[in-house]
């Protein structure tokens, strides 16, 4: 049994409603990874008789940060895409990847395992460097039995490393292969009959993610699919509504989805049935800001209807090539207008929730001390700026 004492520092988390718990002068007891007190020096005087203090110099002690939304293993940078969109005359444009998610989907199904595996890690060191111990990695680059599974057996490789955790979802009905142009029924089959079924009974799948909108696939094409995630037990979430009103947000919420992602257009319709449903708004601010989208997701009626709200990063090279969970942050207040508290709470315990994970993401009794310290007074120092917050992680 091993147990470790945190002292002389601040701590930080947000409770079940969302509001913030600050403690100024506070101690952290951990015993075989796991919390057993977190809270004011003052009710946990009576450990630092036992256990030797570890000074913790003032800083800020937090949950571990949790990026709930990534395509983490891809190769390429879509720097063509960007031109294509800014500076189309630019000389340089040629020598850059352009075509959207297919050509990325090339890219990464040319690319060696080893090579995905390096690149991945070196996008997991700056995320740790940056307070993240949970992330979620999405396949969607492979679009076939191989390259669906390779990514997913990559992504299942690079868990408990640098002491992040990886979540796997499997993101087949990302796009449409060329080899099924003008077929997205017959792809979606594949997917349902074989695919999901296979890769699931081989455990590389923790949940299941699809793309309904009008860039990517109709709420009734998509709807088998999920319905055979359904029966397979799987966890839905969905990338909805993002370019444009599909229905998305709708249909996911019919089979419960564990979180809605992205959500500029979410309907009203959409927004009352979440109310009380348990899912999550997952908000995606940095791919707003890159693909210079006009329609921000429906906030006020997400507060309204008290659908609980994550923010992540969903770093990828075509529409958020960031690995940056404190930026993300910092976009929801500033873009979104998120109130500081909201972004706090929405890489911490919301996003904890749109994973499904009860063990983290806040400073409870029992819960996984994935815990980080901050080198700063207060948490809304790590999303109201954009300042290169280091981390420490402890234990």
């Amino acid at each position: 049994m091993s147990e470790l004492l945190f002292g002389n520092c601040s701590l930080a988390d947000v409770d079940a409603s969302g509001a913030l718990r600050f403690i100024a002068d506070g101690l952290v007891h951990v015993r075989d990874d796991r919390i057993v007190f977190a809270g004011p020096r003052a009710q946990g005087q009576h450990l630092t008789q036992r256990l030797e203090l570890l000074d913790m110099e003032s800083m800020l002690v937090t949950p571990g940060l949790i990026d709930c939304h990534t395509h983490l293993i891809y190769a390429g940078d879509r720097l063509g895409d960007l031109l294509a969109q800014r500076d189309p005359d630019d000389p340089s444009r040629d020598r850059f990847e352009s075509g959207g998610i297919l050509a990325t989907v090339n890219a990464t199904n040319q690319a060696s395992r080893a090579s995905l595996a390096t690149l991945a890690r070196s996008r997991i060191d700056q995320m740790a460097d940056h307070g993240v111990t949970t992330v979620e990695v999405k396949s969607g680059y492979g679009l076939s039995m191989e390259g669906e599974r390779r990514l997913l057996e990559i992504a299942r490789s690079l868990s408990g490393y640098r002491g992040i955790e990886v979540i796997t979802s499997f993101l087949g009905a990302h796009a449409l292969p060329t080899a099924y142009a003008s077929r997205p029924a017959d792809y979606i089959a594949l997917l349902t009959k074989e695919v999901m079924p296979t890769l699931a009974a081989e455990g590389l799948i923790d949940m299941v993610d699809c793309f309904i909108d009008p860039e990517g696939f109709s709420a009734s094409i998509v709807t088998p699919y999920l319905e055979r995630a359904s029966e397979l037990g799987l966890p839905i979430r969905a990338h909805v509504d993002q370019f444009g009103a599909a229905g998305g947000g709708e249909l996911a919420l019919s089979f419960g989805a564990r979180s809605i992602d992205h959500i500029e257009h979410l309907s009203s319709a959409a927004l009352a049935t979440a109310r009380g449903s348990g899912t999550v708004a997952v908000l995606l601010p940095f791919a707003y800001l890159h693909k210079s989208l006009t329609s921000i997701p429906p906030i006020m009626g997400l507060r309204d209807n008290q659908v609980p709200m994550a923010v992540a990063t969903d770093l990828n090279p075509g529409t958020s090539p960031t690995a940056s969970l404190l930026l993300a942050a910092y976009l929801s207040v500033t873009l979104y207008g998120l109130r500081p508290v909201e972004a706090f709470a929405g890489i911490t315990r919301r996003a904890a929730e749109a994973l499904g994970l009860s063990d983290r993401g806040r400073l409870d009794p029992g819960c996984r001390a994935d815990l980080v310290a901050w080198e700063v007074g207060h948490p809304y120092e790590l999303v109201a700026s954009v300042f290169d917050r280091r981390a420490h992680r402890l234990g």
